[in-house]
């Protein structure tokens, strides 16, 4: 086992091979075996719409319609889509794409802040096996290239900070305003990166290059503002910033936009579960349990690894003060948590033995969670798919919808959609079909619009259940 490992490691070439093979191969179990084509929920459906929206404005120069995310996922996905003509593929691909550029600069990163060869086994087992680093390379969301770019952003700003170089500026440039139009929350990562390099371009007087920055900032910022002319900073009226609160961090109920929200820790421990939940570092616990009985030192005198901990720490502040908890939202900081606790992981590695069986207890661990943390994932997009085939033959008809909408017009079903979320309706239409989660109305949309009208259906209509998909989701037909 020894002999194998060091001659993967030794081979920079071979690595990066292995790296591209072993995210592929679980592509193609991930799409073809188990039929997953990273759609599910309602973000990835908007995704996929403006991807098509902008690949038929280049193809056909049809106009480009609003949208109010920012548009680097959907750009690349238009790119990758001139190659594969799909658009949800061509995004899934995007994902792994960028899943495959963190792990090459995770590596890059760990080699530059620390002067020592990594040791890439640590890497492939509590980032690449993270559940939510798999779960995000093969989803049709933005997080994983968002993800890709903070880590490029922060490994060239780091080396221009190191050597001063300029070119390494720009490219920590480039690749931050990059995360940031593809997440406008990047930038709280971010931000204190931007703050030392700007400190170090006054302190050298390299006028010259805060010029080009800010040139850089707003060229690749020009398509938001020229698309999004009317409406370019409306992302700052989201609910994120409208709503937070410094009171949220020790909340765990919410009422706000997305209706009654219930969540079993505070906001407080929420923000930092990517040290500790299975989800993300599953044996943080252990590891800091080990740290105190040991002795181990977490804090090694590395001003990275300290400014890099600041960073992580001022995006859970932030998250932690949104009326919510989504976990997806900290995968953009949790490879940065690999890197800060890596001195740790190296003393537990050098002190423990690390046979052969232990590493294979850990794969299957993290295999294990995986599959655990993926399944809702896979099961709500295999409902979805479902409901799609089910609705093509009643094509044309008017349908009360609530939470599934997107999805069914992700998956081209011609119906006349009435979202009952948007208004409250008076009558309802005769021989019309209604598809909802009826528990999910009663536990979270109390005194809000998808509850009221759901009480008003079921009150003044007589409804005909044409079928049942478990878990709550019915079809049915107003009589």
């Amino acid at each position: 086992m020894k002999g194998f490992l060091k001659d993967y490691l030794e081979d920079r070439n071979a690595l990066h091979i292995y790296k591209a093979l072993f995210l592929a191969s679980f592509f193609l179990i991930v799409y073809f075996l188990l039929d997953f084509d990273g759609l599910y929920g309602q973000d990835a459906y908007e995704y996929l719409r403006y991807t098509n929206e902008m690949y038929s404005f280049f193809v056909n120069g049809t106009l480009l319609g609003d949208y109010f995310w920012g548009m680097g996922y959907p750009f690349f996905g238009c790119i990758f889509n001139f190659f594969v003509h799909d658009g949800a593929v061509a995004l899934q691909l995007v994902s792994l794409a960028a899943a495959y550029t963190t792990w090459i600069y995770m590596d890059k990163m760990l080699a530059l802040i620390y002067p020592e060869e990594p040791n890439y086994l640590l890497t492939f087992l509590f980032l690449v096996l993270s559940p939510i680093f798999i779960i995000q390379s093969f989803l049709v969301m933005s997080d994983m290239l968002a993800c890709s770019f903070i880590i490029m952003a922060i490994y060239y700003f780091i080396q221009f900070i190191i050597q001063s170089k300029n070119k390494h500026c720009m490219l920590g440039v480039i690749f931050s305003m990059l995360s940031l139009q593809t997440r406008y929350a990047s930038i709280v990562i971010l931000v204190l990166f931007f703050v030392l390099v700007f400190i170090k371009l006054i302190q050298s007087k390299n006028y010259k290059m805060i010029l080009f920055s800010v040139l850089i900032g707003v060229t690749i910022s020009l398509p938001h503002i020229y698309i999004r002319a009317n409406n370019s900073l409306q992302f700052l009226s989201h609910n994120f910033l409208t709503e937070w609160n410094i009171l949220n961090l020790f909340k765990n109920s919410f009422i706000s936009i997305n209706g009654e929200s219930q969540s079993k820790l505070i906001n407080l421990i929420y923000c930092l579960y990517s040290f500790f939940h299975p989800q993300f570092f599953a044996f943080g616990c252990l590891i800091f349990v080990l740290v105190f009985i040991n002795k181990y030192k977490f804090f090694i005198g590395n001003r990275f690894q300290n400014i890099i901990l600041i960073s992580i720490l001022t995006y859970a502040i932030f998250l932690a003060g949104i009326p919510f908890q989504n976990k997806r939202f900290l995968a953009l900081s949790f490879p940065l948590v690999i890197i800060v606790c890596y001195p740790v992981l190296k003393q537990i590695l050098s002190a423990t033995k690390w046979s052969k069986s232990l590493i294979m207890g850990v794969l299957v661990l993290q295999f294990g969670f995986i599959v655990y943390f993926g399944k809702p994932i896979y099961q709500r997009s295999k409902l979805e798919k479902t409901i799609a085939n089910d609705l093509i033959a009643f094509s044309g008809k008017t349908i009360y919808i609530f939470d599934i909408d997107l999805a069914l017009k992700g998956r081209n079903v011609p119906l006349d959609y009435q979202n009952i979320w948007y208004k409250e309706y008076k009558n309802f239409k005769k021989g019309a079909l209604v598809l909802l989660n009826a528990a999910q109305l009663e536990k979270q949309w109390i005194g809000l619009n998808p509850l009221i009208n759901w009480n008003k259906i079921k009150t003044n209509e007589t409804l005909k259940v044409l079928k049942s998909y478990g878990d709550g989701w019915n079809l049915y037909e107003i009589q």
